[in-house]
């Protein structure tokens, strides 16, 4: 596929490789970031819920490996962008716990 893009880029001009781009690489890599990502995510909130943990400790560290694990398998080693993933995830648990997490397990907090 990215033959593709870059036999495009040679030979139809650089304007519609970056639309062909645009319009196939970036939603894949979406797909492919939310199904790495929202399945591992889906299970430590389920687990969280069924538990009953409220620990902001808790959601960021297992953001922060979620986002380890992702990086591991998207790069298969360990390089410079460990950090960076890492960083992101926990900042993504930090953001789930801020949003609902504190509320784990409460009854009847949707509905009044």
């Amino acid at each position: 596929m990215l033959a593709i893009f870059i036999g495009a880029m040679n030979s139809a001009g650089q304007l519609v490789g970056i639309a062909l781009m645009l319009i196939f690489v970036l939603p894949l890599t979406l797909l492919v970031v939310c199904t790495l990502t929202g399945l591992p995510a889906g299970a430590v909130i389920w687990l969280a819920e069924r538990l009953r943990i409220r620990s902001l400790l808790f959601y960021a560290a297992s953001g922060a490996a979620i986002g380890s694990l992702f990086c591991a398998l998207l790069f298969q080693v360990a390089g410079s962008f460990v950090a960076a993933f890492v960083f992101a995830g926990g900042c993504a648990g930090l953001v789930y716990w801020f949003v609902a997490g504190r509320y784990a397990a409460e009854e009847g907090q949707w509905f009044g």
